[in-house]
């Protein structure tokens, strides 16, 4: 073959592969249509299989509006700058944090996350891959679409974006601009932030954290609802010394509080954090809709800084309910707030009295027409350590019955079988029984406590604790201390319960 000819075929064969890719890049590359003159999205190539779509910053949005099956709402976005003088004697530019409004909610806090999660993806769109198959708009979800995202930024310009179904096998989600008829397919954590609705952009935090231990201190706590039979069980600080427990029931009853199931329901009041928010400013046809006119539990407290009152739905079966709180109604997770999930008897110690032996003065028993009188008086005597150079203390107790020294050892182990009484359950104690055994205790705190046993049946006996408080103890028991105080107030050894 002659070299111009060879030539001539080379030079044809180059033109037929420039003419080709300018064609590709043509019809495949989607580009600005007319339609689209008051759209300024234009679309761009990335790689061979990324389109840029949308280019923007969070900063340089102005206002979003978004409808999806939530609803409608309008997310207002200004990032403050401020300008600052170089050395040099230029100028230089900064920004601020981006401070967002959901308007009509100006006055609530925003979920910390959820506005900035919409502006990434109203700012910046990338589609990974050009759906043009000859299907209908509406073979991908644009019939109705998931959301209407109409994005207004600062310079003016604006865009509308529109998310359709999501793709097949996790592919990702049809998303489509307006002025442009290109169905695109992009990755579906792209649009997360288009399907939030406006209550998910309001913080889900209930109350707040206290700034130290002493905003933890609350005056009182009142639980209440049908989980307590709609009676106010009101919760205080413990100023006994003779119990190691920290919190009181002071109505309906006078005793000690449970300590671990208390503590539970006290650490779970002030500052709580919900799943999600369901409605704001609610009126009383919304607070019935979710079956709050009638709660299932309440609560109110006191504390330096912050007033709480919860009302709370029996949780449903995947443990969820709903919580009202100055007018908004949350969805929440019952393991959150416990004092939803414990009746009034487990708010109270299983043991029926059980003070600390060391602040007890005194113990009278009264049983069988007969009363004794253990007397305790404590000596502490202070002597030296030479070697370690150091004082100690040593005290000595010693034990009267009915004015009769009797052996402290003996005692110590009577107030042993004494104090461990168990009581199950909550009763109205009837009137008609037969006191058989009293108990009361003296505390060198100036107060007292005591526990009254009825003549039972089935081998359990009526308690009657601090005389308001009616429970069930073993019959056995009674038995025991029956026969117990009759040889400790000989000063004899009783034997062990346990």
């Amino acid at each position: 073959m002659k070299k111009t000819t060879k030539t001539l075929i080379i030079s044809i064969l180059a033109v037929v592969v420039i003419v080709g890719a300018f064609l590709a890049v043509h019809f495949l590359v989607p580009t600005k249509t007319d339609s689209d003159s008051d759209n300024d999205s234009s679309t761009e190539l990335l790689t061979e299989d990324h389109y840029h779509l949308v280019g923007h910053i969070p900063a340089e949005i102005k206002q979003i509006e978004v409808e999806n099956e939530t609803g409608k709402y309008t997310l207002l976005s200004e990032t403050p700058t401020y300008e600052s003088d170089n050395d040099d004697g230029t100028t230089s530019t900064y920004t601020d944090a981006t401070v967002y409004t959901l308007v009509g909610y100006e006055d609530m806090e925003l979920l910390t996350g959820s506005p900035d999660t919409l502006a990434n993806d109203a700012a910046s769109v990338t589609a990974t891959k050009i759906v043009n198959d000859g299907s209908a708009k509406s073979d991908f979800g644009f019939d109705d679409p998931r959301a209407v995202v109409k994005v207004s930024y600062t310079n003016g310009e604006a865009v509308t974006i529109r998310v359709g179904d999501d793709a097949p096998d996790n592919q990702g989600a049809y998303l489509m601009i307006d002025g442009d008829d290109n169905v695109y397919l992009v990755e579906s954590d792209s649009v997360d932030g288009f399907l939030i609705g406006a209550m998910g952009m309001l913080t889900t935090e209930i109350g707040f954290a206290a700034k130290d231990d002493s905003g933890n201190v609350f005056s009182k706590m009142v639980f209440g609802g049908s989980i307590f039979d709609g009676e106010e069980v009101v919760l205080e600080y413990s100023d006994k010394e003779a119990f190691s427990e920290s919190y009181v029931i002071t109505s309906p009853d006078q005793t000690i509080a449970n300590e671990e199931t208390v503590t539970y329901m006290v650490n779970a009041v002030r500052n709580l954090t919900a799943e999600e928010v369901v409605a704001v400013n609610v009126d009383d046809d919304k607070i019935k809709e979710y079956g709050l006119d009638d709660p299932y539990a309440t609560v109110e407290a006191e504390y330096p800084d912050l007033s709480v009152s919860y009302k709370a739905t029996k949780p449903d079966e995947e443990n969820k309910l709903y919580l009202l709180s100055d007018g908004i109604i949350y969805k929440m997770d019952a393991t959150a707030i416990p004092w939803v999930n414990y009746t009034y008897d487990q708010l109270i110690p299983s043991a029926v009295m059980s003070p600390s032996y060391s602040k007890v003065d005194k113990v009278t028993v009264e049983a069988d027409g007969e009363k004794y009188e253990f007397e305790l008086k404590r000596t502490t005597e202070t002597s030296h350590d030479d070697d370690n150079d150091t004082d100690v203390e040593r005290t000595t107790t010693t034990v009267k019955c009915n004015g009769k020294d009797v052996s402290e050892a003996s005692f110590s182990a009577f107030y042993q079988n004494l104090t461990s009484a168990q009581r199950s359950g909550i009763n109205d104690i009837p009137s008609d029984k037969k006191t058989v055994l009293k108990v009361t205790y003296e505390f060198s705190d100036g107060t007292t406590g005591t526990a009254e046993y009825f003549e039972g049946e089935n081998r359990k006996c009526p308690v009657l604790i601090n005389g308001t408080l009616g429970s069930t103890a073993f019959e056995s028991y009674v038995t025991k201390i029956l026969s117990d105080v009759k040889i400790a107030a000989e000063g004899e050894i009783v034997e062990s319960i346990y």
